[in-house]
């Protein structure tokens, strides 16, 4: 946890104007090899524009020969979403069995909705949470939350955020 945090702080103190997203990784590349840890591989953090969460420009957790991405330098005004991920195993994050609670709603998606709880469901969404991510948590009939997830989930209207994890044993923090 100590070398997440860590990282993060590197991170944040190495973004300015002038530098690039590659200062940025390669801070946490530092921190992580100071504390014997590796950074999850797959994880971007994304600059954010009105509307937006996920830009076109990435900052890469851990660079790879597989996923590398364009080199680009922070301007005045930049607004970034950083995500930074350790883990005490081989850095390889995958998919864990535990069911995710996060959603984001998928703009360029539309569907009619069957059964009368998921058109609620996705109405609410669409009022609360039009563009940004959300938990269910925060919809006063779980009930019908729940299984209006599911019939979007089904039909793409939105997308869930992965538990990632490593082998039983590893921490990701």
């Amino acid at each position: 946890m100590l070398a997440a945090y860590d990282a993060f702080l590197a991170a944040t103190r190495s973004i300015k104007v002038g530098s690039t997203n590659q200062d940025v990784t390669k801070a946490i590349a530092d921190v992580c090899k100071a504390y014997e840890v590796e950074p999850l591989q797959g994880v971007l953090s994304h600059k954010v524009k009105k509307h937006l969460i996920d830009g076109n420009e990435c900052i890469i957790n851990k660079e790879t020969p597989e996923q590398r991405v364009d080199d680009w330098e922070f301007a005045p005004g930049d607004i970034l979403a950083l995500d930074v991920y350790v883990s005490s195993g081989e850095g390889m994050g995958r998919e864990m069995d535990k069911r995710t609670t996060v959603y984001k709603r998928e703009m360029d998606q539309q569907y009619s909705l069957k059964s009368t709880s998921a058109r609620g469901f996705f109405s609410e969404m669409n009022k609360k949470y039009p563009t940004l991510p959300f938990s269910i948590r925060g919809f006063e009939n779980l009930t019908g939350a729940k299984v209006g997830v599911k019939e979007c989930l089904t039909h793409d209207l939105i997308m869930a955020y992965p538990v990632l994890g490593e082998k039983s044993g590893e921490f990701v923090a």
